[in-house]
Formats: structure tokens, C-alpha cells, sequence
């Protein structure tokens, strides 16, 4: 049993973490019947690894002092506490190469030879009923990979804006910093979230 379950695969050297759900209660196994009720976008999964090391099937994450997965579900759970059963949250990045440190990861990314590795996520395809923004500030090594989500389809796009503390409903340009929920106040996001239950939950 547990919330936070993806499939990991391993290219190279290097983990790839894709098709990452964040549940609001603990399940067994995944079913195609669960209930996305929307999405995040960050930069790349840190140091959360598979449990038990499998690969290429969904499984329980072993978060490994990876903060973002318990936090995002800690914020949405205090804005709607009816969140549960099946019901979870998609976790999107702009890249999928596992590592804690950003800079070895982009490293490590763009050695890779993208032609011959599958190296994002199919969940991109899929249609939300909001995303979350939350890959920080202007990036050069990044701003490019932003771009795709712009093909997202979401009935809302959202962030939190870093810089005057407010929330916007629109795709953050490069120069704004879309607050990650690393040292993010509460307080700032949860008025807002709490509208987001208005949206019917769709099946992905």
C-alpha cells in the first residue's frame, strides 16, 4: 500500500521516473479506472527511487527524502480533505532523468542520445482538468523544455507567482518565477485550490 507510485525505467546510466501519481489515499496497485483530478509540472524527480528497484511497471516510489511528493498531496488534501479513494494527481517535469542535484541532472540529460531513448512522458498526451506550474525562475538550460507544455491540455493553467505572491490563471512566461513548493507558503495557495474542487474530476 501506498500514495505515491510511478514506473521507473533505466537508460544508460541513469533512472527515468515517468507516469508519477501522487493518491490522497493508499492503494495496492494502480487501476485504469482511477480518477486524475489534475496535474503539476516540475522541473525533474529528485532522489526518489523505485521500491525494491522495479522497473518498466508501476510501483511504489521509495521517496528517499524527496519532499515535493508529500507536500504537494499535504496542500490539495488541506484544500479539499473530501480528495481520497481513487483519486490522484499526475506529476509532469520538464525532463524525467532522476537526480537531486539540477546541474549533474541536466548534465546527464543532454548527453543522452534523444533519438534513440524515449525520454518523456506519455501522460503530456492526456487531457486535465487544471495544471499547476511549478518550475521556478528563469532558466536558460530549461526555458526551451517549457515550451511543450503549451500543448498541454488543461481547462485551467495556474502558479504561483514568486515575486509579488499572487496567483495567476495563465502559462508563466520564462522571466517569472512559478513557485515551487519548496519554502512555499501555504497560505497563498490553498484559497485558491480550494475553487479547483468546483472542476469535475475527469477519468484520464
Amino acid at each position: 500500500m501506498g500514495y505515491f507510485w510511478a514506473t521507473f525505467s533505466k537508460k544508460n546510466d541513469n533512472y527515468y521516473r515517468f507516469d508519477t501519481r501522487v493518491y490522497f489515499d493508499t492503494i495496492d496497485k494502480i487501476d485504469d479506472n482511477d480518477i486524475c483530478i489534475g496535474a503539476v509540472v516540475g522541473k525533474n524527480p529528485g532522489s526518489a527511487l523505485p521500491e525494491n528497484l522495479i522497473l518498466d511497471t508501476p510501483c511504489k516510489i521509495n521517496l528517499s527524502g524527496d519532499k515535493l511528493l508529500p507536500t504537494l498531496r499535504n496542500i490539495l488534501k488541506k484544500a479539499n480533505p473530501s480528495l481520497g479513494g481513487r483519486q490522484y494527481v499526475q506529476v509532469l517535469n520538464l525532463f524525467y532523468l532522476c537526480n537531486p542535484n539540477l546541474s549533474e541532472a541536466i548534465s546527464d540529460y543532454k548527453k543522452e542520445d534523444i533519438s534513440k531513448i524515449e525520454i518523456t512522458c506519455g501522460k503530456e498526451q492526456s487531457s486535465f482538468n487544471w495544471l499547476w506550474f511549478l518550475w521556478g525562475g528563469n532558466d536558460n538550460q530549461l526555458n526551451d523544455m517549457k515550451n511543450r507544455f503549451k500543448t498541454v491540455k488543461a481547462t485551467k493553467y495556474f502558479y504561483l507567482n514568486n515575486n509579488d505572491k499572487k496567483m495567476y490563471s495563465d502559462f508563466p512566461q520564462n522571466n517569472v518565477c512559478a513557485k515551487h513548493t519548496q519554502g512555499m507558503t501555504q497560505d497563498l495557495v490553498i484559497p485558491y485550490l480550494k475553487t479547483l474542487s468546483k472542476i469535475p474530476c475527469k477519468i484520464n
